[in-house]
C-alpha cells in the first residue's frame, strides 16, 4: 500500500442498523470520498469490507459491524479535480495562480491549488501538503467571485498571503481584465476621466472604498484600452475594453464601478452592471486576462501570466451583430410599412443604434438620426404617432404609464366623463393613447416646448380626438395656476413623463441620448427637479386634481426611494413594473 493510501474503519451505531451499506458509506465517510461517484466506484470494487468480507452495496448493517474502506488518494484527487474547471498556471514555493472557470467558488479553489500541486511531482509539492488524508486548503489572496473566470493568487500560509496583500496595497500587483460594455466607449472619455466623482457622490464613494478596502484614489489606478466595437440591438453599440487595475485585490468589483460611472457599464447581472437582453444569469461579461507580480521565492524576479480571451465572450459578441442585423431587417420594413417613398433614406451598413436612459429594450434603430425621425412615424400602444426631433421617440417601457393610469382611474372613475391631464405631452402619444383607451375621456396636454405641442396637436388631428382634447402651453412650475390649465379641470388623474436623466449623467452619455431634446431629458438636482417642481405646485393648488383624484409617474431605475421620499405627504396607490420588470411607474392619490 503506497503513502497515496487511506485506510478509515468506523463501528456501525444503533442509530445505523438496518441502513444498507452504500447509504452509510455516502453519509459517514464523506470526508474521505470527495464525491459520491467514488463511493460507489469503491464499493464496486470491493474496496470497502464489512467485517472483513466483500458484500454488495445493497447489504443491510447492523450494530456493531466493522466497515472498513481503502481509498487510493491520488484516484479521489483527480476525480474531484476533474469534477472542477480549475487549471494551475503558475506555482513557485508556497505560491500559486489558478485560472478558475464561471461556476466555481472560493472553498473549491483554495483546496484544489494544493491538490494540483500534490499531482505535478514538484519537490516538495511547493508547500502542499496532506493532513490525516485530506488535502489542506490555501488562502485566496484577490477576490473569487463564483460567476466570473478568474485568476486567482492563492497562498500556502497566511503570512503568505498577507505578504502580497501588501504587495497588492502597494501597487505591485497588477490584474489584467477584459470586459464587454454597453455602448459604444469612446477611448478620449477614457482618457479625460480624472478618477474623480461626482462631488454630490463623493461622500458615498468614499465610504464604498473604505468597505471594501480600497484607497479613494481607486479609479486613478485603473486604465482601460477600448479593443473593438460591435452593432447591438439593445445597447446601441457593444465595447470591447482591456483594462489593467492595480492596488485592488478585487480589481472585478473595481472595474464594473469605473465603467458604470463613466456611463458605459459592463454587461451583466451584478453589482454596477446592467443586464444585456439575449444574455440573462451570465454574472459579468469579464474575464480576467493576465496577473503581474514580484516573485516572493525568487528575489528580483517577476511573475507573468496571461491567458487568452474567452471564447463564450467572442460568442457574445458575433451573437450581438446577428440579433442586430436582424434588426435592421425589421426596422427597414417598417420604414417600408409606413410608406417611405424611393427618396427615404434606407438603414445601409453604417446605420448606428441609440438608446435612451429608460431601459435596455427601449432603442431606436439609426443612421444619422434614429428610426422614428427618419420615418416621422413611431409606434405606440399599437397606434401610430408622429414624430420630430423636437419630442422624444415613444418606448415600450413608457406604455406602462398608459396602462397604470387605465387601471387606476377604472377604479377611482365617479365621473360619467373621465378628465385626464398630461404633463410634459412631448409628442402627446400618452394623452392620446389613454383617450383611444378610454372613450368616455377627455384630457389636455401640457408642454413647455411650442415645437412640441404643434406634434401633438398634429397627433390628435390623426387620431380624430380634437374633440377630446387640447394640447396647452405651461410649465411643471405653473400649471396648477394657470388659468387656461385650470379651466379645463379639475381632473381625475395626472400623468406625467418628466426628465429625470442627471445633467451630470447625460454627459457621458451624448452618444445614446445625443438625437432627442435634452430639455425633454434632462433635470437638476440629481434627476428629481421636475418630481419636486410638480410636487410644489399641486401644493400650491391641489384643486386642480377632484378629490381622490390621483397623479401617476414615469420614473428612472433606482428612482423609487427619492420619488416617494418627495411625495412622502401623498398616498401611494399603485406601483407598476415595465416588461423587463423594472418599477416603471408609480402614482400617489392626492391627501
Amino acid at each position: 500500500m503506497d503513502a497515496m493510501t487511506l485506510v478509515r474503519e468506523r463501528i456501525v451505531s444503533a442509530d445505523y442498523a438496518g441502513s444498507k451499506l452504500r447509504n452509510y458509506i455516502v453519509h459517514e465517510f464523506r470526508d474521505v470520498f470527495m464525491i459520491r461517484a467514488d463511493a460507489i466506484t469503491a464499493m464496486r470494487q470491493k474496496r470497502v469490507l464489512v467485517n472483513g468480507q466483500g458484500v454488495l452495496d445493497s447489504h443491510q448493517l447492523a450494530d456493531g459491524d466493522c466497515v472498513r474502506v481503502e481509498v487510493n488518494l491520488a484516484h479521489a484527487i483527480q476525480s474531484r479535480l476533474h469534477s472542477l474547471e480549475v487549471e494551475l498556471k503558475y506555482s513557485e514555493p508556497g505560491l500559486a495562480i489558478l485560472l478558475k472557470a464561471p461556476g466555481v467558488v472560493w472553498p473549491d479553489v483554495e483546496w484544489a491549488a494544493p491538490a494540483l500541486l500534490m499531482l505535478a511531482d514538484l519537490p516538495d509539492n511547493h508547500g502542499a501538503r496532506l493532513d490525516d488524508g485530506r488535502v489542506v486548503p490555501w488562502f485566496s489572496v484577490n477576490e473569487v467571485e463564483k460567476g466570473v473566470r478568474s485568476l486567482v493568487i492563492v497562498a500556502a500560509t497566511e503570512q503568505r498571503r498577507d505578504e502580497v496583500a501588501r504587495n497588492i496595497a502597494n501597487g505591485l500587483v497588477r490584474f489584467g481584465i477584459y470586459a464587454l460594455c454597453h455602448g459604444n466607449v469612446p477611448q478620449s472619455s477614457i482618457d479625460g476621466f480624472d478618477g474623480n466623482v461626482d462631488i454630490p457622490e463623493t461622500e458615498v464613494f468614499e465610504k464604498w472604498c473604505l468597505y471594501n478596502h480600497l484607497p479613494v484614489d481607486i479609479f486613478s489606478h485603473v486604465s482601460v484600452k477600448v479593443d473593438s466595437v460591435v452593432k447591438s440591438p439593445s445597447s446601441g453599440h457593444i465595447s470591447a475594453v482591456r483594462a489593467l487595475v492595480s492596488r485592488a485585490a478585487s480589481p472585478n468589483l473595481v472595474l464594473r464601478r469605473f465603467m458604470l460611472t463613466l456611463g458605459y457599464p459592463i454587461a451583466g447581472s451584478q453589482n454596477y452592471t446592467r443586464l444585456l437582453p439575449n444574455h440573462k444569469d451570465k454574472g459579468a461579461l469579464l474575464a480576467y486576462l493576465s496577473v503581474e507580480m514580484p516573485s516572493l521565492a525568487y528575489a528580483g524576479q517577476q511573475i507573468s501570466v496571461a491567458v487568452d480571451v474567452p471564447p463564450k465572450l467572442l460568442a457574445v459578441c458575433e451573437r450581438e451583430v446577428r440579433f442586430y442585423d436582424k434588426r435592421m431587417l425589421r426596422a427597414q420594413s417598417e420604414i417600408d410599412e409606413l410608406g417611405s417613398n424611393s427618396d427615404s433614406p434606407r438603414l445601409g451598413s453604417d446605420v448606428s443604434l441609440s438608446v435612451s436612459d429608460t431601459s435596455a429594450s427601449d432603442v431606436a434603430l439609426a443612421g444619422d438620426k434614429p428610426a422614428a425621425y427618419v420615418t416621422g412615424f413611431k409606434q405606440f400602444c399599437g397606434h401610430k404617432f408622429r414624430v420630430t426631433p423636437d419630442t422624444l421617440i415613444p418606448r415600450p417601457s413608457t406604455e406602462t404609464l398608459v396602462e397604470a393610469a387605465a387601471r387606476v382611474l377604472a377604479n377611482i372613475g365617479t365621473r360619467s366623463i373621465s378628465r385626464v391631464l398630461d404633463l410634459g405631452t412631448g409628442s402627446g402619444c400618452v394623452l392620446l393613447s389613454l383617450l383611444l383607451a378610454i372613450p368616455n375621456a377627455r384630457g389636455v396636454g401640457v408642454d413647455i416646448s411650442e415645437p412640441a405641442l404643434v406634434v401633438a396637436r398634429s397627433n390628435s388631428q390623426l387620431h380624430g380626438l380634437e374633440d377630446r382634447s387640447a394640447m396647452l402651453y405651461g410649465s411643471f412650475e405653473g400649471f396648477t395656476t394657470d388659468a387656461s390649465i385650470v379651466a379645463k379641470g379639475p381632473f381625475d388623474f395626472i400623468t406625467c413623463n418628466p426628465p429625470y436623466i442627471s445633467a451630470g449623467r447625460v454627459a457621458r452619455m451624448q452618444n445614446t441620448v445625443g438625437h432627442e431634446p435634452s430639455l425633454a431629458l434632462v433635470a437638476g438636482d440629481g434627476g428629481y427637479q421636475a418630481y419636486r417642481a410638480i410636487h410644489a405646485s399641486l401644493a400650491a393648488n391641489p384643486n386642480v386634481l377632484t378629490q381622490g383624484g390621483c397623479i401617476g409617474f414615469e420614473i428612472g431605475k433606482g428612482m423609487e426611494r427619492g420619488v416617494r421620499r418627495i411625495f412622502e405627504d401623498w398616498k401611494e396607490v399603485g406601483a407598476f413594473k415595465d416588461g423587463q420588470e423594472f418599477l416603471r411607474v408609480i402614482v400617489f392619490q392626492r391627501p
